[in-house]
């Protein structure tokens, strides 16, 4: 981070322990991989995080201009010559990424596909906030997929993990709805965790804790009865396309090898949810540290032990794996 100068004198204090927060997580994230796989997750965390936060608070227009230099970086490989030091880092992880798997790889391209999602969703996500009227969970679900994170880690977990399968198998549109159905069960936790930040902050109309709330004029307590009967219906059905996978793939694989090889990775997507949740309530947490430190009332929603307990009960979370 000091190389790409992200991390400056001014902002080492504030930002610190959110990058060393982050890199703990990243290894919880993907505990098999090497020390490369370690740094390109935490830098593609930090990236996320930095480039979110500057689409939040910036103007559209403003916020176009760096959507098209970000996906120049994975389309093109094109860094422009005024390039800020989180574009410098975005051109480091694809180019780092090329030199692991290949320019044309099909891995590589679905990072890059990945990543060029998320980027275009960003503005859309924004201008519907604006938007007035009833919000519906299916257009919020729809909407919230290519944001979440969900999409580009599993596609990191691919070049990661994949070494002797052959990557046709992800075209399978089996992956599709389980990704889609991990990230439901991601954004569900984030709504709750953020959903005092984002009041504070004027900034909560699409936390579906808050228009569920609102548009039925339900108490906290009611709305997440709602949450947990929903986080039941997402877990439900991305248990059915786990099994629907494995059904479909391991009798065809005709190697142990493969077939450890393939576990391993539906398995990860257990890994990749908690993770996922672990590391929004990190970073809402320290946000929040940071901008609220001394108001009593920072926690009043803090549903950490519902989280745990829901993963316990779905054999997510369990005694090897909670520290």
């Amino acid at each position: 981070m000091e190389k790409f100068g992200i991390l400056i004198d001014e902002n080492r204090q504030k930002y610190i322990q959110i990058f060393k927060g982050l890199s703990m997580l990243v290894r919880n994230m993907w505990p098999s991989g090497d020390h490369e796989s370690m740094v390109l997750g935490t830098q593609f965390f930090i990236f996320g995080v930095i480039f979110d936060d500057l689409i939040d608070t910036n103007e559209p227009e403003f916020g176009m201009k760096l959507i098209n230099r970000a996906i120049n970086i994975f389309k093109l490989g094109k860094l422009e010559e005024d390039a800020t030091p989180l574009e410098r880092i975005a051109f480091d992880l694809n180019e780092s990424l090329e030199y692991r798997v290949g320019d044309q790889h099909p891995l590589m391209n679905l990072c890059r596909n990945a990543f060029i999602d998320y980027f275009d969703n960003l503005i859309p996500w924004q201008n519907i906030k604006k938007l007035e009227g009833d919000m519906s969970m299916n257009l919020y679900y729809n909407m919230r997929i290519h944001n979440i994170g969900m999409i580009p880690a599993f596609s990191l977990s691919a070049v990661f993990i994949m070494k002797r399968l052959h990557s046709d198998i992800l075209l399978d549109p089996l992956w599709k709805s389980l990704m889609y159905h991990s990230g439901n069960i991601c954004a569900l936790y984030n709504d709750v965790f953020s959903y005092e930040k984002e009041l504070r902050e004027k900034d909560e109309r699409m936390n579906s804790f808050h228009f569920m709330k609102t548009q039925n004029n339900w108490s906290d307590q009611e709305c997440l009865d709602f949450m947990d009967k929903e986080f039941d219906i997402c877990f439900e059905q991305y248990f059915i396309h786990e099994n629907l996978i494995k059904q479909k793939f391991i009798p065809i694989l005709k190697f142990k090898e493969d077939q450890e090889e393939f576990i391993e990775f539906v398995d990860h997507f257990h890994t990749m949810i908690s993770k996922t949740i672990e590391i929004n309530k990190f970073l809402i947490t320290n946000l929040l540290l940071l901008k609220y430190s001394t108001d009593n009332q920072m926690n009043q929603y803090d549903p950490i032990e519902m989280v745990y307990q829901k993963m316990e009960k779905l054999g997510l979370l369990n005694n090897e794996t909670r520290e």
